[in-house]
């Protein structure tokens, strides 16, 4: 099902002119049309056969998928072709998983077919030494003979979960052959490394990360991460982006393409390189030349990219900016307010707030003595607010929080403390308590009447909110806040982290715009 969210986010980029329509790639992430080589009927064995099926699992292609195979009369039930040249239509994309050495002659057929548009997944080209150079070189003549474009080689190809929106609601297409796709929403990565781009799904699933497209671009031949960022600049369905790099081509493209989308599109990004181990790595499974790391550091702060070497930071930056963007709310300055019922994490999250440089304050008497009607005698009025335990929900989740909200002694609030309490029902249950019906069904509607009119403060103020507890993702609670892009974090080191870095590109955001 789409969300509010994803439609609002859909609607943008039909109410004005979508420019990305214009732009070469989107033929390639919305292809009508596909041919694809090196798939077979063992759906196990053959990386081919599991990125066919992948394609068709996400319900976007009817009959116009076309195999190509010189033995099989059918591949996975769809009628096979002998040679590219036999086909009834022009496709709109080759995808072309095969031994690099039959990669020309097909490309060849290709051209000669019409096809513009091409996905080479094969390995073996420019990293693998002098005979992969030389047939790199040989494509790259095909594809200026033809005025071909081609993402690869040495590629996983692309995951678009917004696959001809709004006509298909709910398709998608994926080339990976990691079979798990990213549940989409406003992010958008574009990676030099297919797991970057293929293999964070579990987790970018798991985090409530929403990647609404993915592109393992490979060695980059013939389209690279400045054709990518021109596109995302324009698509209207991407609001924040994600990138891994291990080199650029284009350093002065790429410079003043950054500059002018960081003050509107924020991008976070991981460098690989800049040691000489993580550069041998680089050349043998890319043929990349890695870069010197301060020379990367420095494009990144000219720029406004925020930057980590944190895969898990890279996440979780990736997951807060779209929370900022969907909901359209931006630290006006470093001032936190903590709220917790628990010494220790509050404890934790202060420490972690002063590390980072945001600023703790203590709250003014006046803003206290009011504190004070909502905590117990036992309780911390000044900031961070420890009620220890709370008496009343309401006071708790919703008094508490809007009270600091319009105090104006804080643009940015921490609240920890949040629980799905099915748990306790159970060993309720268990140990022969009766529960109360009433009060079971009623934590049913806690985010819908508790948490959800606290976000209507929260946008109008513009003070970003963050949720800490100490349960797992995948408690039913802690899925809705993630399912309706509210920030709640499983441990306590995070929020704290991931809200510095709200705050500096809030300053960069409003420095440039």
């Amino acid at each position: 099902m789409t969300n509010v969210n994803e439609k609002n986010l859909a609607k943008s980029g039909q109410t004005d002119e979508n420019l990305s329509k214009n732009h070469f790639l989107y033929k390639i992430l919305n292809p009508k049309s596909m041919c694809v080589f090196g798939a077979n009927n063992n759906l196990i064995q053959t990386m081919g056969s599991m990125q066919l099926r992948n394609c068709l699992a996400g319900g976007g292609f009817d009959e116009n998928i076309y195999p190509i195979h010189p033995r099989l009369e059918n591949v996975q039930g769809f009628k096979a072709y002998k040679s590219v040249l036999d086909l009834p239509i022009v496709p709109d994309l080759a995808f072309i998983i095969l031994p690099p050495k039959v990669v020309p002659e097909v490309m060849e057929e290709c051209g000669q077919k019409g096809i513009k548009n091409l996905i080479i997944t094969s390995g073996g080209f420019r990293e693998s030494g002098p005979d992969g150079i030389k047939l790199s070189q040989k494509i790259d003549e095909i594809a200026k003979k033809y005025e071909m474009r081609f993402i690869g080689p040495n590629c996983l190809g692309v995951y678009n979960g917004w696959f001809h929106y709004p006509e298909k609601e709910n398709a998608y297409i994926n080339t990976f052959w990691i079979y798990v796709p990213h549940k989409r929403g406003n992010i958008s990565l574009v990676s030099q490394s297919g797991t970057i781009a293929a293999q964070t799904a579990w987790h970018t699933n798991r985090l409530g990360v929403k990647i609404g497209k993915s592109i393992s671009i490979g060695n980059e031949r013939n389209i690279d991460i400045v054709d990518f960022l021109e596109f995302f600049r324009d698509d209207p369905q991407t609001e924040v982006i994600g990138i891994y790099l291990e080199e650029v081509k284009r350093g002065k493209e790429f410079i003043k393409l950054a500059q002018e989308i960081t003050p509107k599109k924020p991008i976070v990004a991981i460098y690989a390189g800049g040691s000489d181990a993580a550069n041998r790595s680089i050349m043998s499974h890319t043929g990349s030349l890695g870069g010197n790391e301060k020379i990367y550091d420095a494009v990144f702060k000219e720029t406004g990219i925020i930057y980590t070497n944190s895969v898990i930071d890279f996440l979780y930056y990736l997951r807060t900016l779209s929370y900022a963007q969907y909901n359209k709310v931006f630290p006006k300055g470093r001032r936190v307010g903590i709220i917790t019922d628990s010494g220790g994490s509050g404890s934790i999250i202060t420490k972690m707030a002063e590390k980072y440089s945001l600023k703790v304050p203590e709250f003014s008497k006046q803003l206290q003595n009011k504190i004070s009607e909502f905590i117990p005698p036992t309780g911390s009025k000044s900031n961070p607010v420890d009620i220890t335990f709370f008496r009343n929900y309401n006071d708790f989740f919703v008094k508490l929080p809007k009270l600091l909200m319009k105090s104006g002694e804080i643009d940015c609030l921490i609240f920890d403390g949040i629980f799905d309490f099915q748990e306790v029902f159970e060993v309720m249950e268990k140990s022969g308590y009766p529960v109360d019906e009433n009060i079971r069904d009623s934590m049913g509607l806690f985010f819908s009447m508790v948490i959800q009119p606290v976000q209507r403060l929260v946008r109008r103020k513009s003070i970003p909110f963050f949720y800490s507890g100490p349960q797992l993702y995948t408690h039913p609670l802690y899925r809705e806040f993630l399912d309706n892009n509210i920030n709640i974090f499983d441990l306590w080191d995070q929020p704290s982290k991931c809200m510095i870095m709200l705050v500096n590109y809030a300053e960069y955001r409003r420095k440039h715009s």
